[in-house]
């Protein structure tokens, strides 16, 4: 009995020496499990257009430029975090990851990207205006 409560505090007193390493290890086990089930920490800091300008998420075709000439006072891009991946994993231009992206949106809720109509086998459509009758 007496061989078992030694045992015991000296497993408590090396927790304790090593408490701050076992925090640590336990907070990067956490952020792994999160990145492994895809969750991720809403940003705590707001952003602003001047913030997007400066990462590279304007272009002549989307232009925050005048935003900013305007005082807009929202908080900026909306999901600039996945157009960044997708700039930085495809090595393509802001442009060509926002294409990207809304693609992948499009097909995600079964919508063809080429032509915007639903991908679902029950869609009818009742003629065309490239279609000519005669």
């Amino acid at each position: 009995m007496l061989l078992l409560l030694g045992i015991f505090v000296i497993v408590i007193l090396v927790c304790w020496l090593l408490r701050k390493r076992i925090l640590d290890l336990a907070n990067r086990g956490a952020d792994q499990m999160n990145r492994i089930l895809g969750y991720h920490l809403l940003p705590t800091t707001l952003g602003s257009f001047e913030d997007d300008i400066q990462d590279g998420l304007t272009s002549s075709q989307f232009d925050l430029e005048a935003n900013l000439d305007q005082d807009d006072q929202r908080a900026g891009l909306k999901d600039k975090e996945e157009i960044l991946k997708i700039m930085k994993k495809q090595k393509v231009s802001f442009d060509e990851a926002r294409l990207i992206r809304q693609q992948r949106l499009l097909k995600k809720n079964n919508i063809d990207p080429a032509t915007g109509l639903p991908l679902d086998p029950k869609f009818v459509t009742f003629g065309s205006p490239s279609s000519s009758s005669s």
